[in-house]
Formats: structure tokens, sequence, C-alpha cells
């Protein structure tokens, strides 16, 4: 596995450990001889789900492609590949979120078909976060 920034701890044991929890798929730039190394240039990290209406589901978590790359094609061939993916595990859709402020991004997913179901379906993205975690699997102890 290249040597890449790994920005939260567990990272790395999660995605390429003994039992992976996510997929991820890399982009490099190759290697131009022995001395310089294959450089990793974005990924996608994805994992599957399941919806009870629409049955198993691709969630895409992030998509990153470094700066300096971007608009050369490599995000259309990360979805592209997502896609095959998806469609090879039987999935009946991809799922993923994108900042408000991120309008090239909203603009990209829309340009390869995607749309948004912040209105139109009423979604919201909903979130616990660890403290509340800690406090619910506590409250349910205490009700035991």
């Amino acid at each position: 596995m290249p040597d890449i920034f790994f920005p939260c701890p567990v990272l790395k044991a999660d995605g390429f450990g003994e039992h992976p929890f996510f997929k991820c798929i890399l982009a490099e730039t190759p290697a131009e001889n022995e001395s310089k190394q294959a450089r990793t240039i974005g990924y996608a990290l994805y994992f599957f789900g399941y919806n009870v209406n629409h049955g198993r589901i691709m969630y895409l978590e992030n998509l990153f492609v470094v700066a300096e790359f971007r608009g050369s094609g490599i995000g259309k061939e990360f979805m592209g590949k997502l896609a095959e993916v998806a469609l090879q595990a039987g999935c009946t859709e991809i799922k993923f979120v994108t900042m408000e402020w991120n309008r090239e991004a909203k603009d990209f997913y829309t340009r390869l078909g995607a749309h948004d179901t912040t209105e139109s379906e009423q979604w919201h993205c909903m979130v616990l976060e660890a403290d509340a975690l800690r406090r619910l699997a506590q409250g349910r102890k205490a009700l035991a």
C-alpha cells in the first residue's frame, strides 16, 4: 500500500487491515523509474449498506483528487468504476452527500446524472456523534 497521509488515526487499519471496514480505490501516477515511485493523486472511499425499500446500496464516503489533477477526468473515472463495482454487487444506487458550499462538486455529480434529494424527497442528513452514542448506550444500560 502506498505511503499516504491518513488524517484519522484508525483509517489505515479500518481500510487496509485484516478486517477492512470500508473499500478504497486509489488513483496513482505511474512510476517513472525505480527511484521515482508512483504517487497517489486521489481516492474514492466507499462501503456497502442496505435499504429495505431499495435493496443493496453503495455509500460513497469521500471522493478526493489532488488539486493539480482536478479537471483531468480522474473524478469521472472514479465514478465510472464505482458504478461498475456497485452494479456487480447488485446495488440499486450510490448514495453520497456533498457540502452546500461545494458548488463545483454538486455540478460535477449533476452532470453525471445524480440528483439532489434534499428538497424533492426531504431527506436530512442526521448524525449521532460519540457523546450522544455514549449517552444512548448508558441510558439503555440504566433501563435494563
